[in-house]
């Protein structure tokens, strides 16, 4: 066959030739483009998950270590505070300061509830619970509604023994050393289901008692039952040891037995407060050490003659004792091998602090009892377990 022959002109020729080849170039140029572009993606993806885990780790740190300074920073806070209120104690101007300290911290509830306790106690006057010695000792009976109450805790209690005795107790070193020979055994669900303990809590046959001593209407701030085992040795421990309570200047805890409780059974012990004032006075002259948050050892109650002082709530179910556990030195739960304790503790403060979360609801037409529960809702919604101050 014979070869064809181009008989474009040679200019033709030429720039056909050239066309192709730009097209050619401008192919593989985009083919290229492409490739690196798809690389470069694929790396600057990369690079910015790289980054972006880097960030969050990051932040992740700072959010936990923030966290963390900030429950440090309120721990710290809370113990600072303590320490103020234990050395406030001591003088006569620490406790002016402290009263005033109350009142300015939240100045339109502390006039509320001193307005409402005023009214309320011309209604019902009460001088058991004395301001001098900061106590009241109550017989059975002494208050209406006790045999119910009893009867509905026993009960209540009964069917959380086993739980109670086949928990394995808190984390903490302090709880743990309590949970030993101290259980709770209210939660704020039990308390929720069986309003009839914060209806007693709050009858006036006891609500009374704290609002004429406190001159303000109190938070109720806790209601449980405390079961008191031996813990295995002869050494005592925590709330066993002599001390006062760190919560405000004044409060009323309610300590009502719920069976027969004599020595064996570790009644709640404490010294009137009017003794408690010349015996930590005493001490602190004798010590070197800090006093703030400390226990008192017998040996040094012995030296100064406070010993003999010290009175016990010990009787048959339904006695029970009122006391000033912030003004009067106490110790409670030296339980004997082969028995127990059993009462439900009550505790009413003049500031807020942390513990049960009640319905203020329910009282919303009655201006005491209302002020009594509402600010109940700022206490964290966790359970609470026994704090060290319980006896």
């Amino acid at each position: 066959m014979a070869e064809q022959i181009d008989s474009r002109p040679f200019y033709r020729r030429a720039l056909g030739k050239s066309f192709w080849l730009s097209v050619n170039a401008l192919r593989r140029t985009r083919k290229r483009t492409a490739k690196n572009s798809r690389r470069l993606y694929v790396e600057a993806t990369s690079t910015l998950h790289d980054t972006w885990r880097a960030v969050r780790r990051r932040l992740g740190k700072v959010y936990y270590n923030s966290f963390r300074v900030w429950g440090l920073t309120k721990k710290n806070a809370k113990r600072l505070r303590r320490r103020i209120y234990h050395r406030g104690r001591y003088t006569s101007a620490g406790r002016a300061v402290l009263a005033v300290s109350e009142v300015a911290t939240s100045p339109r509830d502390a006039f509320q509830r001193k307005a409402a306790a005023v009214a309320y106690n011309r209604q019902h006057p009460a001088a058991q619970l004395n301001r001098d010695n900061g106590y009241a000792m109550l017989p059975p009976g002494a208050l209406p509604g006790t045999a119910e109450i009893i009867g509905l805790a026993v009960r209540l209690f009964a069917k959380k023994k086993r739980e109670l005795e086949a928990a394995a107790g808190p984390d903490t070193a302090m709880h743990g050393k309590k949970w030993a020979f101290m259980r709770s055994v209210l939660s704020n669900e039990d308390l929720a289901q069986h309003p009839e303990f914060v209806d007693f809590a709050l009858s006036d046959s006891l609500l009374s008692l704290v609002t004429n001593y406190l001159g303000t209407v109190p938070h109720l701030n806790r209601i449980d039952l405390l079961y008191s085992v031996a813990h295995g040795h002869d050494d005592t421990v925590s709330s066993q040891i002599y001390h006062l309570d760190p919560e405000g200047m004044r409060q009323a805890k309610l300590f009502l037995n719920l069976r027969e409780v004599g020595p064996d059974e570790g009644p709640f012990t404490f010294i009137p407060a009017s003794e408690t004032s010349r015996i930590t006075r005493a001490i602190r002259q004798r010590r070197d050490a800090d006093m703030a948050m400390a226990h008192y050892l017998e040996s040094e109650l012995a030296e100064v003659g406070g010993l003999d002082k010290a009175m016990a709530v010990m009787g048959p179910a339904g006695s029970a004792g009122l006391v000033d556990t912030s003004r009067c030195l106490h110790f409670g739960s030296r339980v004997k091998p082969g028995t127990y304790r059993l009462c439900l503790y009550i505790q009413y403060c003049a500031s807020r602090e942390h513990g049960n979360i009640f319905d203020a609801t329910r009282y919303v037409a009655d201006r005491v009892r209302y002020l009594a529960t509402v600010n109940s809702h700022r206490s964290t919604h966790a359970p609470v377990s026994a704090p060290h101050q319980m006896n």
